[in-house]
C-alpha cells in the first residue's frame, strides 16, 4: 500500500511537470525539431541487497522533440515517446525462468551538447503495456498486481553529427517497482538517432 501511495504521488507531480515542459516548447525562440531513434535493451529486474538474476536484451524504438534552449544550442530539451522492452532471465536446478516486460516510456532530459558530445539526465515515466514470464510450467501474462505506472531516472552520453546522426549510451533505472513487494527494472540501453532536418 505505501508502494502504491508513493506512486500515485510521484505521478501526480511528475505529469504535471511533464505538462509544463513540454508545453513550455511553445513559446521558445526556436521551434522544435523533431527525430526517431532505436536502440537495444540490455536489462535485468532485482531486488536490492539480492542476488540479481542475468540480464536480457530487448528492443527499444520511437520518436522524440528537440528544443534549443539557448540560441548556441548548448542547452536542449528532449521529450520522447518509445516503446522499451526489458525483462531479466535466472536458471534454477538446471530450468529457466525469463520475464519480458513491454513498456510505453516518456523521458523528459535535459541535455548539453558540447560540439557533439552529448551528456544528458532526467526523469521517466514508463506504463507497462504487457507483461510475458516463461516458466517450465507454463507461460504467464497476467498483469495483477504489477504497478503499471513506474517513475524512474535516466542518464546518458552520446554524439550527435552536424547532419543529425546520434548514438546515445544510456543507463536507466526505475524508482518505484514493479509489483509493490517485487523488483525494479535496470537497463543499459545503446540508441541510433535521426534528426530531422529543421528551419
Amino acid at each position: 500500500m505505501d508502494g502504491a501511495l508513493h506512486l500515485a504521488r510521484m505521478s501526480k507531480l511528475f505529469l504535471p511537470c511533464a505538462i509544463l515542459i513540454l508545453g513550455s516548447i511553445s513559446c521558445q525562440a526556436q521551434s522544435p525539431r523533431f527525430g526517431l531513434k532505436a536502440g537495444v535493451n540490455y536489462s535485468n529486474t532485482y531486488i536490492p541487497n539480492v542476488t540479481r538474476p542475468d540480464r536480457i536484451l530487448g528492443v527499444a524504438a520511437g520518436g522524440f522533440a528537440q528544443v534549443a534552449l539557448s540560441q548556441d544550442g548548448f542547452f536542449l530539451l528532449q521529450p520522447e515517446l518509445m516503446y522499451s522492452a526489458k525483462g531479466s532471465e535466472q536458471r534454477f536446478q538446471g530450468k529457466t525462468y525469463q520475464g519480458r516486460l513491454h513498456y510505453l516510456e516518456l523521458p523528459v532530459l535535459a541535455k548539453i551538447n558540447a560540439d557533439g558530445f552529448v551528456f544528458e539526465a532526467g526523469p521517466q515515466l514508463s506504463y507497462l503495456l504487457a507483461a510475458r514470464n516463461e516458466t517450465p510450467v507454463g507461460t504467464f501474462t497476467d498483469l495483477s498486481g504489477a504497478n503499471r505506472l513506474v517513475v524512474g531516472a535516466v542518464a546518458g552520453v552520446g554524439y550527435q553529427l552536424p547532419m543529425g546522426l546520434g548514438l546515445t549510451l544510456r543507463y536507466a533505472n526505475d524508482l518505484t517497482r514493479i509489483s509493490d513487494a517485487g523488483p525494479r527494472s535496470s537497463v543499459y540501453q545503446l540508441q541510433a538517432s535521426y534528426l530531422l532536418t529543421g528551419k
